[in-house]
């Protein structure tokens, strides 16, 4: 009896590119190449292999000594207070979705105290994949992200093997932080049993670990409100 063969899923890749808004200080687009400039569809890589583009952090800070990138955002609580806190660090918050960069981008442009942050707006996953150099970040902060339930969608999950693959690659040699909150329980159990496979990764407080230096973002508060438990964790990646 012939067993019918699973398909192997095919990504395509897509050219993608790293633009600075016209009309906005401090956001960036990280998005794909389009045929022409009506045109909604991106442009395949010929080879199916990922678009390396050419990327240094002092296309976007001032100063690159110490590198922090925020993922996820949200409304901006956490970038506008630590980034006050550390005008030593140059912070790169994110959002997939435009109107939520340019929500948290303005609420740090109202309280701005140094000029120590720059928001993008794409895919997070494709411009730590394809941008980032190797051993430029200091610290990585994932708090409250879509834990996007259905398991249909569980895809769409950022924290994945291949995502810590290049966290790990882009972290700073010696021991360097990743920073991790969510409601979630089921999505938490997952991103951790990710963390604890990985090599050279290590979980120093799980679960219980308390506010990145008592900073709560919008979401944790309302969590906490509502009698959700909170589940956050420092990783650790030595190297």
């Amino acid at each position: 009896m012939n067993q019918e063969r699973k398909k192997k899923t095919i990504i395509p890749e897509f050219y993608r590119d790293l633009k600075k808004s016209n009309t906005h200080p401090a956001l960036y687009y990280f998005s794909f190449r389009k045929s022409s400039k009506n045109s909604k569809k991106p442009i395949p890589t010929p080879d199916n292999l990922p678009h390396k583009i050419d990327f240094k952090w002092d296309q976007i800070f001032d100063s690159t000594g110490h590198i922090e990138i925020e993922i996820g955002s949200g409304k901006g609580g956490f970038l506008c207070e630590y980034s006050k806190n550390h005008p030593e660090i140059q912070l790169l918050g994110s959002e997939w979705d435009k109107s939520w960069a340019l929500f948290a981008l303005r609420r740090w442009m109202q309280k701005k105290h140094h000029d120590n942050v720059n928001m993008l707006c794409g895919d997070m996953f494709y411009f730590v994949r394809d941008a980032v150099p190797d051993h430029s970040v200091n610290a990585y902060h994932m708090y409250f992200p879509d834990p996007w339930p259905k398991e249909k969608h569980h895809k769409n999950r950022l924290l994945k093997a291949d995502f810590v693959k290049e966290v790990a690659r882009t972290l700073k040699p010696g021991k360097r932080h990743f920073y991790w909150a969510t409601d979630h329980q089921e999505y938490n159990e997952e991103a951790l049993s990710v963390f604890d496979a990985f090599p050279k990764c290590t979980i120093i407080e799980r679960n219980s670990a308390s506010p990145t230096e008592g900073i709560m973002t919008g979401f944790e508060k309302k969590y906490i409100q509502e009698g959700r438990p909170i589940y956050r964790s420092i990783i650790v990646f030595d190297k």
